[in-house]
């Protein structure tokens, strides 16, 4: 089916051709369908967002974030106008970027390559890869002297490129065994990196060739940067902004306001006042070389996540949002005007999908900052603002929650006049909401969710709708993530993730599957079904059967009989692993890694593919919601196109 689209921006409408939908096609038994041949009902979401910017010349350059191939674009900062769009050849996006010898240099993922690109040649040039498939170059910066210095993942390592040729150089892994070289800065003589899991403060000293641990004390154990320098090197951390001479001597730290978790963006001006945007408001503070606390200036994207600041003299900030945002500030007045970037010229493309659900009567999918509604009749999406990924999406009563990351924050959003009321952060640690479900009975919304980075214990998140109270039960899995939620009868069924936020060494080897009371509010028991796989990505019950798939061995699965306590291991891998739906005719997953729809229940030992060749469209994990009205089709997606997969 072809589709014909007109984009506008959030809160306005996107018109697609409205087509009949499909008869649901019988297939034989062992003949699955080629999932290129479904009809597409259009993108999923649609996205502007991005991951980096760099300012130079008057023109500030983003990468795109979510979208194939990933775009390097130019605004011009005068006319607040696009006026370049260079793809890039590989990725899906750009964390690091930097301006050296007038060239501009970014690195990407999930593709560790770094390119060049010279606005007055428009040539663009591959410079080397910085870690195999599967990793990111987190961060680029450029010295005083005007050598490109990056960090990756998982290899934890510093990196020099020369402007002058390109040539790029191995400096080193400064902490053994930490895959996660996330932010680099750079002053004198010096090079600062940002290493996680475990954390520190890294100096390089490019005179004599030696690393140096400059984590202060009183703080270790706290993730560092981003970075800027002037006299001193200034780092945001996990509570706290701190400052150094650049020798690491005269530490000065500096509190983060409460409520405010982490530094997302930092810079310093020339008299070595700093500026930074906070995770959590999304507020611009400054602070003085003398001063002992932050002070408030503006907060011109709320709760957005900031990916760069930019003094463009000594009275106008610069900043970029992840959502696709560009914001002047003035210092002095507290005024700021901001800029969308589609309003700009920029051209929104198909995200990766974060959830799905059927409402009533629309269709919603999260995306990053946008929950997309489809009126499927007539082929019209409108785009509703969140300020987060809204990685579960649950429908009830009218309107739409969600558990939103980076934040953790919990909400609820009127379709109809696109308000979003917050219930609060479930905090603990928490980074990542993986899966919700609701259960009439208690009126209890479960959220499961995962740490972040170098912690390992994750939590069951009970939102009462009726009273807005959120009951949070950490560690109710000890020593791992929560990474799924399936209620059945009041039961909450939860399953089970050692590897925790990354970057840790496991506590425990084998993944747990638990019973949860949302009544009582009450572990009834915990049980690990497999001995050494570590990661349940889903559970799902039906007909006294748990269900499980397994993201570590990828595709594994298994059925648990809560009777009579009976483990069964599927006799065949999927191809990947998914987000398990239920209903009256079965039991159902669709996979990553290809895309492919299986059955597995009931009275399975053996998956039956149903559908194949439906690409990886998804940015969590796929899902699947019913279609309304239809007893034998599911909601689901072939790359990242919504279309109508049928069941048997």
């Amino acid at each position: 089916m072809t589709v014909s689209r007109r984009t506008v921006l959030a809160g306005a409408l996107v018109t697609t051709a409205a087509t009949a939908l499909p008869t649901t096609a019988a297939h034989a038994e062992d003949a699955p369908i080629d999932g290129t041949t479904l009809p597409s009902f259009g993108p999923a979401c649609l996205t502007a967002a991005v991951v980096a910017m760099a300012v130079h010349d008057g023109r500030a350059y983003v990468i795109s974030r979510g979208i194939v191939p990933p775009r390097l674009t130019e605004i011009d900062l005068t006319t607040r106008r696009v006026t370049r769009t260079v793809e890039l050849p590989v990725g899906e996006g750009g964390w690091g970027i930097t301006v050296a010898a007038g060239k501009v240099y970014v690195g990407l993922y999930p593709v560790t390559d770094v390119y060049c690109f010279d606005p007055i040649t428009a040539e663009l040039t591959r410079v080397g890869s910085l870690a195999g498939a599967g990793g990111f170059v987190w961060d680029l910066v450029t010295s005083p002297d005007g050598q490109v210095f990056a960090v990756s993942y998982p290899n934890g390592t510093i990196w020099q490129i020369d402007p002058a040729t390109n040539a790029l150089t191995r400096i080193g892994t400064p902490v053994a065994g930490a895959q996660y070289g996330r932010y680099v800065g750079a002053a004198g003589n010096f090079v600062y990196a940002g290493i996680y899991a475990p954390s520190q403060l890294v100096c390089y000293d490019r005179t004599d060739g030696s690393f140096r641990d400059l984590t202060p004390e009183a703080i270790r154990g706290q993730k560092f940067g981003p970075f800027a320098a002037s006299d001193r090197i200034y780092a945001g951390t996990d509570g706290s902004l701190v400052s150094m001479a650049l020798d690491g001597s005269d530490v000065r730290i500096v509190p983060l306001p409460a409520g405010e978790t982490s530094i997302d963006a930092l810079t310093v001006a020339p008299d070595g006042t700093a500026y930074a945007t906070t995770r959590g408001s999304g507020t611009v503070w400054s602070c003085g070389p003398g001063d002992t606390s932050l002070t408030a200036i503006a907060t011109p994207a709320p709760a957005d996540e900031h990916r760069k600041l930019e003094l463009l003299d000594a009275n106008t900030l610069l900043g970029s949002t992840g959502s696709g945002v560009l914001w002047w500030l003035d210092l002095v007045t507290g005024e700021f005007e901001l800029l969308d970037l589609i309003d700009a010229g920029f051209i929104p493309e198909a995200d990766k999908p974060q959830s799905i659900t059927l409402g009533d009567p629309h269709l919603y999918v999260g995306g990053h900052w946008v929950i997309s509604e489809h009126a499927v009749a007539t082929g019209t999406t409108r785009r509703i603002r969140v300020a987060g990924e809204a990685k579960t999406l649950t429908w009830l009563r009218g309107e739409l929650y969600s558990a939103l990351y980076p934040s953790t924050e919990v909400v609820r959003v009127n379709p109809r006049t696109t308000e979003v009321h917050s219930f609060g952060t479930i905090g603990h640690d928490q980074l990542r909401p993986w899966q919700a479900a609701y259960d009439a009975k208690s009126k209890l919304l479960a959220i499961a969710s995962a740490p972040g980075t170098g912690k390992l214990t994750g939590a069951l998140t009970l939102l009462d709708v009726r009273t807005g109270e959120l009951d949070v039960h950490y560690g109710i899995l000890p020593d791992q993530s929560v990474m799924t939620v399936s209620i059945v009868d009041g039961i909450a069924y939860l399953g089970g993730d050692v590897v925790g936020g990354g970057g840790i060494t496991p506590i425990r080897t084998s993944a747990a599957i638990a019973a949860f009371d949302l009544c009582k509010r009450k572990l009834l028991w915990t049980v690990e079904p497999l001995a050494g796989e570590r990661s349940i990505q889903s559970v799902a019950v039906r007909d006294g059967v748990l269900y499980g798939v397994l993201k570590r061995t990828s595709g594994g699965w298994f059925t648990y009989d809560l009777r009579t306590k009976t483990v069964v291991r599927g006799t065949n891998k999927l191809s990947g692993y998914g987000q398990l739906h239920t209903d009256r005719t079965g039991v159902y997953c669709e996979t990553n890694f290809g895309g492919n729809l299986y059955q597995l229940g009931p009275g399975l030992t053996e998956a039956k593919l149903l559908v194949n060749k439906l690409g990886d469209g998804w940015y969590t994990v796929p899902q699947l919601t019913p279609v309304r009205g239809e007893r034998h089709s599911v909601w689901g997606l072939a790359d990242r196109d919504l279309v109508r997969l049928p069941l048997p």
